[in-house]
């Protein structure tokens, strides 16, 4: 029996992407032993939430900052962001995908963009 493992990638990734995904960590090497395998999952075990969130947090204002919009001084990053993502939100599985959107898609990721409608509405109605 062969063993393989596949990776299914949607959407129209750029060669950066695809450099980006197969030089990342998180994908185990179908050459490791599983006692390193177990070393290795144990290394890069996710972060907690609150640094999920910080994470995000700092892509998202370089996101702002890239599309040359400007946070309301009545709101802050951490605040707009649990805004815009919302209460259900605050799963882990949820917020790594977001944080590796962004980093994936930039200012095109969903969580991006939505921050940025949600900050042309906010501008728009004052």
């Amino acid at each position: 029996m062969r063993n393989t493992t596949g990776l299914v990638v949607y959407d129209n990734p750029i060669p950066s992407d695809m450099d980006f995904i197969m030089n990342t960590d998180s994908f185990p090497s179908s050459s490791t032993s599983p006692l390193s395998s177990t070393r290795s999952d144990a290394q890069s075990a996710p972060p907690d939430l609150e640094e999920v969130f910080e994470r995000i947090y700092d892509e998202y204002s370089r996101c702002v900052h890239e599309a040359g919009r400007q946070l309301p001084p009545q709101w802050t990053m951490p605040d707009l962001v649990r805004m815009v993502l919302g209460d259900e939100a605050l799963q882990h599985g949820f917020l790594t995908d977001a944080y590796y959107d962004v980093m994936v898609c930039g200012t095109r990721s969903w969580g991006c963009e939505e921050l940025l409608n949600f900050i042309d509405l906010i501008n728009y109605v004052f």
